[in-house]
């Protein structure tokens, strides 16, 4: 894969791999492996290594948002696990934490596009 730097400098790696840190690639020249944060890349090469393995990148602007409703989900998802709320109760609530942040996506100004790849990745956990 050929990935171009936030600096304008391309150069050609193998993509293992995209989360958090950034992406991870191996360099063909020595086998050297290498994690690159995605804001040391170029938008276009960012999105493009983001699409080749389905993550979703949570924007700066919405981390702590983003955060929030990740921890509200997983408390859900551990409180129907262990029979303190029933599963129709666990499902409106968890309705409620995506609208809540499907609001303050839009009040933030993102797109329908980002805003569903977000709740999409969110309503996997």
């Amino acid at each position: 894969m050929v990935v171009t730097n936030a600096l304008g400098v391309a150069f050609t790696a193998t993509l293992l791999s995209v989360g958090d840190a950034g992406a991870t690639f191996v360099f063909p020249e020595d086998g050297a492996t290498n994690t690159i944060a995605l804001s040391q890349l170029s938008k276009a090469s960012a999105a493009r290594v983001c699409d080749a393995v389905g993550y979703v990148a949570v924007p700066p602007a919405l981390a702590a948002t983003y955060s929030l409703a990740k921890n509200n989900l997983l408390r859900i998802n551990t409180f129907a696990a262990d029979g303190r709320m029933d599963m129709a109760a666990a499902q409106e609530r968890k309705a409620r934490v995506l609208r809540a942040f499907e609001r303050i996506c839009r009040e933030k100004g993102f797109s329908s596009e980002e805003i569903s790849k977000l709740k999409s990745s969110l309503q996997h956990l």
